[in-house]
């Protein structure tokens, strides 16, 4: 096990930020939607969890007019990070607006590309702090002011004394006016004295604010009332490399990037006008040429009488803390987007997350009140309740087991991984997760391979009886099937041990973002921007229409795309196979935003298929060799024993023949699949009349069944070009599928129709008829309508049927309501 394997999931770190008390949030798009909110951060909102998927104003209209909103705008723009201290808010809080006071922070979270992909929103409610600091201020103040007044009341109260003893003097003699003179000259020179040490208090003051602004690395800048600087501390001379006169002659504006400049002087000046605090960041130019993000922030300053004295600002550099957590949220962004099951539940088993691909496969819209036992098909959940105890006591699993899609009612096969989210600090389990692949069309192929051994196995017994040749065959076909299972396991071993990587597109723009390892599957330069042109010349011209329909269609539908093309590596010059999955992410008006995906390798996958086809075309030429000596054997048997008049093996020989046929008709689809899908399929197209086919492949029918009635209606007398056999093999098909999914007794009908440029035929049948949602499937490889497994086949008769029709330039379709029957229809091009 790597190391990597102990690190938290981005699951398990938001299971733990949920537990934390700093009210915290995350919110996407220009208008900030709630994407998620902790427990703190509603409670200081004074909301429940109905805003989630809200946009801030509409979850909070209070905030019109507050300038959080145009903040949370900039940071989703710009990409940048708004912190504030001690910052005023006004809330509705039980229905009344009251003031509160917070430490915040606005961070945008960014992928590999620099893209804001969300927002990352933290508060701490310090209202109770400023308050109280409010309050010893103006306690201070006042008490201040009351000391002036008593010094000043002191004072004149000693001048009223001296003025009157100074009249009275002046009325005794003119020796008490001189002494009164004296005094008073005494008076002034202490007030000169006290100008004095105000003075010397005020520069002492002015001295230790320069020490202190000088000793610091914070950005500390003076502005006057007018809105001119007046001072600006020795980081930003270092930092920008400009003489203090420089940027108090507003070269400090001019450092600003241009995208940022008109915005933040905006909100200062504003700020200036209003007299009120501002905050805003920006990125300015320094020394080196390159920028750094600043945070800036200034509360204005008053004079003793009230008046307006500027701004003392401060600024701190933001710029290493706009590149953190980049990683985690690209995490969530492939969470997203996997097709995998991905679950995390508390202890109690209730959901606490599901991502989009868990909820399709589930038929949920959403989680609410959910437990993980509610995924599980009822009958499985007994061996469920067994597995999910162990696990809070760290027992990790693995387990084949069946969920459900609660609106169809359908089971699906996943591979259940289950294990334990502990507390760092403690070690305490704190939440389980899972992680599970959908397994459901390995087990289909499981299942249909059974199928193939149970037929297979139930022909060979009712043949063992013929002759010592038969029952050597049956070995041989166990050994068959016994490779065609191994072969098939390593396939899907092969599927599993795939690699991918991710792919983005902006639907405005086309800019295209691929990850390492796309770009090294492709060949691309991994320290380049890739460029569609670039990305189209590695894929094979063939499926170029059918990428530029793909994408048209997602940016213009929103619809999910899975595409699958080969392309040839730039710069080794390998040719592979890959699959592209896709889906468009919209922002809360329903406009795409972003179109992006997986990007897998599945090259293994392709040869392992093709390797499939060739393993499946051996066998059925070396089935078919046993199984022509036993028909011919069989057909010995067969006139012996009607020479013989002997009842009893003619039936008997009768059903062996009938198994013959099966599996002759079996072996001989799976060898045109072969063929078909490594272009051997030929067709040897020849004109002859469709009339004399049909009545043909109808007498043939009736050799082996005589249960059911076929009619052919007045046909169209008509000559074509085409592969007499093929055609005649599709036409025999169609009408073995109508005699296997009817009763005894019922009828087959058959007409042809002539058209402008084609004819079409039509087999209807009185049968149980087909379910409307399987329809479009019908025509697909080895797919078998659900429910009727108790019919044998394999689904690759109709897949065969299309090909064929399609390879002659006609359509084929069908037409049914269950307990209704089907008509199967196709065309086929006039001479």
């Amino acid at each position: 096990m790597n190391q990597s394997s102990h690190l938290l999931s981005n699951d398990q770190l938001i299971a733990v930020f949920n537990l934390t008390h700093t009210a915290t949030a995350v919110h996407v798009g220009e208008d900030a939607v709630i994407q998620a909110a902790n427990d703190a951060m509603l409670r200081i909102w004074g909301k429940d969890r109905s805003v989630i998927g809200k946009s801030l104003e509409d979850a909070l209209p209070e905030l019109k007019g507050q300038p959080f909103i145009d903040m949370f705008r900039k940071v989703w723009l710009e990409g940048l990070v708004i912190a504030g201290k001690d910052t005023a808010a006004d809330i509705v809080i039980d229905g009344e607006l009251k003031t509160f006071y917070f430490d915040f922070e606005y961070r945008a979270i960014k992928n590999d590309e620099g893209k804001t992909i969300c927002i990352l929103h933290t508060a701490i409610d310090v209202t109770e702090r400023v308050l109280k600091k409010e309050a010893i201020e103006r306690e201070n103040e006042k008490a201040e002011a009351l000391e002036r007044e008593q010094a000043l009341n002191e004072e004149l109260a000693a001048t009223v004394e001296e003025l009157a003893a100074t009249n009275e003097e002046l009325v005794s003699t003119n020796e008490e006016l001189q002494q009164t003179q004296e005094s008073l000259h005494v008076l002034n020179n202490e007030l000169e004295l006290r100008v004095v040490e105000r003075f010397n208090q005020l520069s002492e003051s002015e001295k230790r604010f320069k020490t202190m602004a000088e000793g610091t690395d914070i950005f500390i800048a003076v502005g006057d009332e007018n809105g001119s600087a007046v001072y600006f501390n020795k980081p930003w001379t270092t930092l920008t490399g400009r003489s203090m006169n420089d940027l108090l002659n507003f070269g400090w504006a001019d450092l600003i990037h241009p995208e940022d400049r008109d915005n933040y002087l905006n909100i200062y000046l504003t700020a200036l006008s209003d007299k009120k605090p501002f905050s805003g960041e920006f990125r300015i130019l320094t020394k080196k040429g390159d920028y750094r993000w600043l945070l800036a922030s200034g509360p204005p300053r008053f004079h003793a009488d009230g008046s307006f004295a500027g701004y003392i600002s401060s600024c701190v550099d933001i710029t290493e803390r706009k590149l953190i957590e980049i990683e985690r949220l690209n995490l969530n962004k492939l969470i997203e987007a996997s097709s995998e099951f991905i679950a995390l539940s508390g202890l109690d088993m209730y959901i606490q997350y599901l991502n989009p691909a868990a909820l399709i496969k589930l038929g949920w819209t959403n989680f609410a009140n959910r437990t993980i036992l509610d995924c599980v098909f009822p009958a499985d959940r007994p061996a469920a309740e067994k597995l999910l105890p162990g696990i809070l006591e760290n027992i990790n699993f693995r387990q084949e087991i069946r969920f459900w899609n609660e609106k169809t009612g359908n089971p699906f096969w996943i591979e259940w991984n289950g294990f334990t989210i502990k507390n760092d600090e403690t070690d305490q389990i704190i939440a389980i997760a899972s992680v599970s692949p959908d397994i459901t069309e390995r087990k289909l192929y499981q299942e249909e391979l059974q199928d193939i051994n149970m037929e297979m196995a139930a022909a060979n017994e009712e043949l063992a009886t013929t002759n010592e040749e038969l029952a050597q065959t049956h070995e041989d076909l166990i050994q068959y099937t016994k490779k065609l299972a191994d072969s098939e396991e390593k396939l899907l071993q092969a599927i599993d041990t795939g690699r991918m990587g991710t792919w983005s597109i902006d639907p405005k723009t086309l800019e295209v973002t691929l990850s390492g390892f796309v770009k090294n599957l492709l060949g691309l330069p991994m320290n380049e921007p890739a460029k569609m042109e670039t990305i189209m010349s590695v894929i094979n011209p063939d499926y170029h229409d059918m990428l530029n329909t793909a994408l048209s269609s997602a940016l213009k539908n929103h619809s999910s795309s899975d595409t699958e093309y080969p392309i040839k590596n730039l710069v080794t010059g390998e040719d592979k196979w890959v699959r592209a999955t896709g889906r468009v992410f919209e922002d809360q008006h329903g406009n795409a935003i972003e179109y992006s995906g997986l990007f897998i390798d599945i090259t293994e996958q392709k040869l392992d298929e093709l390797r499939k086809n060739d393993f499946i075309g051996m066998v059925s030429h070396e089935l078919k060799t046993p199984l022509t000596a036993i028909n011919g054997f069989v057909q010995v048997l067969q006139r012996k024993a009607k020479k013989d008049e002997d009842n009893y093996e003619i039936i008997a020989l009768d059903k062996a023949h009938s198994q013959i046929r099966k599996m002759t008709t079996m072996i001989n689809g799976f060898l045109n699949v072969s063929r078909l899908e490594s272009g051997k399929l030929l067709i040897e197209k020849t004109d002859f009349s469709l009339d004399q086919l049909l009545k043909e492949t109808i007498e043939e029918t009736y050799i082996s069944q005589s249960s059911h009635e076929i009619i052919l209606h007045p046909t169209c007398n008509v000559s074509i070009n085409a592969d007499r056999d093929k055609i005649g093999n599709v036409i025999s098909n169609l009408i073995s599928n109508g005699l296997k999914y009817s009763d005894n007794g019922t009828r087959i009908e058959v007409n042809c129709k002539l058209h402008d440029k084609e004819v079409e035929i039509q087999i209807k049948d009185e049968g149980i008829g087909i379910n409307q949602a399987d329809i479009d499937k019908l025509f697909e490889r080895y797919y078998r309508v659900k429910g009727n497994h108790t019919i044998s086949g394999f689904g690759i008769g109709l897949y065969l049927s299309a090909e064929i029709i399609e390879r002659h330039g006609g359509r084929i379709w069908a037409e049914s309501e269950e307990g209704k029957g089907s008509v199967f229809h196709f065309t086929l091009p006039l001479s």
